[in-house]
């Protein structure tokens, strides 16, 4: 084997590699999120005050979202309960939120 085919050899493998490490993991994270967030209940605002509310309406939360690949589980925002049979936080809109949810901050999470 000549040196150039062992480079080539190498390169095909690493861009193999590599498409491997990448793969989309949304269609599972987006089932596990609407397994968790199918019986949570996160409309309890109460304890929020005025401007605390007004995050939640300004930014159009919405405990279960319609979109395939946007939902609070897959956003950088989300802050994850330390039990998953309760409603997590946000960075960005207060109150309890549920990974299923949505809202227009929705950015994606670094892998």
């Amino acid at each position: 084997m000549t040196r150039r085919e062992a480079l080539e050899r190498l390169s095909v493998a690493v861009v193999a590699f590599l498409a491997g490490c990448t793969k989309d993991q949304t269609p599972e994270l987006r089932e596990k999120a609407r397994a968790l967030g199918t019986h949570l209940d996160c409309s309890d605002v109460v304890l929020l005050g005025a401007a605390e509310l007004a995050t939640r309406t300004s930014n159009e939360y919405r405990q279960h979202s319609d979109l395939p690949d946007q939902f609070c589980l897959s956003c950088l925002n989300y802050v994850p309960p330390a039990n998953p049979a309760t409603c997590g936080t946000c960075k960005t809109v207060k109150g309890p939120i549920n990974p299923d949810g949505w809202c227009k901050q929705w950015t994606k999470a670094r892998s």
